[in-house]
């Protein structure tokens, strides 16, 4: 039976960079680098009013070995602030907040071209190799 009046109105999208896109623009550019030994994907989950994204290193070659190199965490409503999780960055202090766009781009660029980050990828490059 077809309803008689819609409630609804115009539903519109909000926006066309979420933290969600800018992390899958990121990943993707991980296994060209890499020749596919080692590849970056997002996972996603909602966790009440909250939604976590997680960026994981995979190598296809070990069994689809995963590595989470961080999450983060925002609320459904509001894309930001934006919660980290990373206490090997931020050695034990297990969030920190990113207050925009603009700062989660600075911190994704510090977090992936970063020492610990290259050292990671390079372990796992090796062993893909062996």
């Amino acid at each position: 039976m077809a309803a008689e009046t819609d409630f609804w109105g115009e539903i519109s999208v909000v926006g066309d960079r979420t933290p969600l896109s800018i992390l899958r623009e990121q990943a993707a550019l991980l296994g060209t680098k890499t020749q596919n030994l080692v590849e970056a994907q997002v996972e996603t989950r909602g966790v009440s009013r909250a939604l976590q994204h997680s960026f994981n290193l995979v190598v296809p070659v070990l069994d689809h070995y995963t590595y989470e190199l961080f999450s983060i965490w925002h609320n459904v409503i509001d894309l930001y602030p934006i919660a980290l999780n990373d206490e090997a960055l931020f050695s034990g202090q297990d969030q920190f907040l990113l207050k925009d766009e603009n700062a989660l781009k600075e911190w994704l660029a510090r977090k992936l071209s970063s020492p610990e980050t290259k050292k990671i990828l390079g372990h796992l490059l090796a062993q893909a190799r062996s």
